[in-house]
């Protein structure tokens, strides 16, 4: 019984809502029919029409129209009177199935409320027909101006007053009809009097909003507040071009850009305080960016938002697309001149230089520290490429030798990376930077390595005209012990032993060819390979004359050693060569 009870009054609430309807206010035609009333809100009272729908055991089913009394009951068939008075329709529907179902057990009962009651209300003030009115219990402060003909120009939007009982209500009517605030269109009560009054402070906005026209303003609100009464800017409205004029004659240039897009500081500055019979006109964009200074072809771009289909292609001369990246502005310009900055590049807003953001397209394009998507440019902004002010010079084992701009900062690692990075050649340990202080020629050493890993002993801070030198490396091989001419020797691929020690003067008397060493460092280890010498020259065993790798270590040893063992130990005693065989070869 309870479940069948449940599902009942679950029905009953969907078929009120879908099947609402309210009576026309007095003196009016149309109405409210089909509104949504909420079960739990709507409150009974005197006059309200309900259907009680009573389907029986044996299928056979009972209607009955109930109308609440001046006294707040319903007559119910057997139950006799029930007070429902200021109930919610949820709460009366529950009562009245749980006193039927007294005498009409297992039947289901579903409660509707067909007709909300009708009440008085009165509304004054800046409306086109003030007077009273008998409107539907389920109507809102919007309905009741729309029977009472609708506001007069003349009315205020911002402060309409609902009089009920002893409180009194304040109205942002405005919010309402712009963001579809719902508080600031509460529903009428019996008895309620609305007053509308004159407009209060306004303000005119003109020009490109999508709704320009006349605003009452409240104390303390702005410029975001009126342009977004006004329903926001247009498509074509000019982010630099906004004039606020005052009723002393005072003139005021409005930035939008910073109101809209600035950081916030810049925003709270832009957003100035409205006074009443301020005038803001939006002008029209003039979709066009400048670009001025060290480029081929200086002037206006034409900014289009889509472009041109000709029959050769699209057509782009002094044109671009809405939305182009700095650095495509910059090519359709002609390109950067020689002596014009990549580094520095300024892009004034509206342009003015004094509002402007420097862009280093070097850390945009090659370093990806930025995305150009980020670097907003509008119409009316100005790009400007100024000179190269400092540089520095790179030579040597680097893939772009040359002349680099720099700005304050830039390091080693920067230049190396604008020059392209190092070659296979280049030396990984030594390199060297010169600078000219107090007019003397200083020389920095610094680690190549260590460097482009950006360690800052090594990557060093530049200063203009500096010149930075990649020295090549020198890849060797030692040939030491029982030949002519002991040496480091310039590594070539895929020479072999013999070669390296023909070079080195060839072999001694007192060389002993049947234990020659090669020493090499393989996977972080020293690894001794024996090599019997006088096989490949008297026996022809050419294929024990090994190919020789750089950094090998050729040792020939002497006649009266007498074992491997003997010579691993020299072999050993000898790991400091690789560290002293430079300075003592004069490499």
């Amino acid at each position: 019984m309870k479940k069948l009870f449940c599902i009942s009054l679950i029905f009953l609430l969907l078929f009120s809502v879908m099947n609402a309807q309210e009576v026309s206010p007095a003196g009016t035609e149309g109405g409210y029919f089909g509104k949504v009333i909420d079960p739990d809100k709507y409150i009974i009272g005197p006059g309200d029409r309900i259907r009680v729908f009573i389907i029986k055991e044996n299928n056979q089913s009972e209607t009955l129209d109930l109308t609440v009394s001046s006294t707040g009951n319903v007559l119910l068939p057997l139950a006799g009177s029930l007070k429902i008075l200021n109930m919610s329709l949820t709460e009366a529907s529950r009562e009245i199935v749980r006193q039927l179902m007294k005498f009409y057990p297992k039947s289901t009962i579903q409660v509707d409320l067909i007709s909300p009651r009708k009440m008085k209300i009165m509304i004054t003030g800046e409306v086109a027909s003030p007077g009273t009115y008998l409107i539907s219990a389920v109507s809102t402060l919007d309905e009741a101006i729309k029977v009472a003909g609708g506001l007069k120009t003349s009315a205020s939007t911002r402060k309409i007053q609902v009089k009920r009982k002893d409180k009194n209500i304040e109205v942002d009517y405005l919010r309402f009809l712009k963001y579809g605030d719902m508080e600031q269109n509460p529903y009428l009560e019996e008895g309620d009097a609305i007053y509308v009054p004159l407009m209060g402070k306004s303000v005119k906005v003109l020009g490109q909003v999508k709704n320009p026209g006349m605003y009452e303003i409240k104390e303390g609100e702005r410029l975001k507040d009126l342009i977004d009464m006004a329903g926001g800017l247009t498509s074509r409205a000019s982010l630099y071009g906004a004039i606020l004029d005052r009723v002393d004659r005072e003139r005021v240039e409005l930035n939008l850009y910073n109101l809209i897009y600035g950081k916030e500081k810049e925003k709270e500055e832009a957003n100035i305080l409205l006074q009443e019979g301020d005038t803001i006109t939006v002008l029209t964009e003039i979709k066009r960016i400048q670009v001025l200074g060290f480029v081929r072809n200086p002037g206006p771009i034409q900014i289009v938002e889509e472009p041109k289909i000709t029959a050769e292609g699209v057509e782009v001369l002094g044109e671009s697309i809405m939305g182009a990246k700095i650095s495509e502005l910059i090519n359709r310009a002609g390109g950067v001149l020689p002596n014009g900055s990549t580094r520095s590049i300024e892009v004034r807003r509206g342009g003015n230089p004094e509002n402007k953001v420097v862009v280093d397209l070097y850390r945009v394009l090659v370093l990806g520290e930025e995305s150009e998507e980020n670097i907003n440019v509008f119409p009316g902004d100005v790009i400007y490429v100024p000179p190269i002010l400092k540089s520095v010079k790179i030579l040597g084992q680097v893939k772009s030798p040359g002349v680099y701009e720099i700005v304050a900062g830039d390091r080693i690692k920067d230049i190396l990376l604008k020059a392209g990075g190092i070659t296979e050649k280049a030396s990984r340990d030594k390199g060297q930077l010169e600078r000219v202080e107090n007019e003397k020629k200083i020389v920095y050493d610094f680690n190549v390595t260590n460097a482009i890993s950006g360690i800052d002993k090594d990557n060093l801070e530049l200063k203009d005209g500096d010149t930075i030198y990649i020295g090549e490396l020198r890849r060797l091989v030692y040939v030491l012990g029982q030949v002519n001419n002991p040496s480091a020797l310039e590594y070539k691929e895929g020479r072999r032993l013999t070669e390296y020690i023909s070079i080195a003067g060839g072999l001694q008397d007192r060389a002993d060819l049947k234990k020659v060493a090669v020493v090499r460092e393989e996977n972080g280890e020293t690894k001794v390979i024996p090599v019997n010498m006088y096989d490949i020259i008297n026996k022809g065993q050419s294929k024990l004359d090994i190919e020789i790798k750089e950094n090998d270590i050729i040792f020939v040893p002497e006649v009266f050693i007498k074992g491997w063992q003997d010579i691993v130990q020299i072999i050993m005693s000898i790991g400091v060569l690789k560290t002293t065989i430079g300075p003592l070869f004069g490499f």
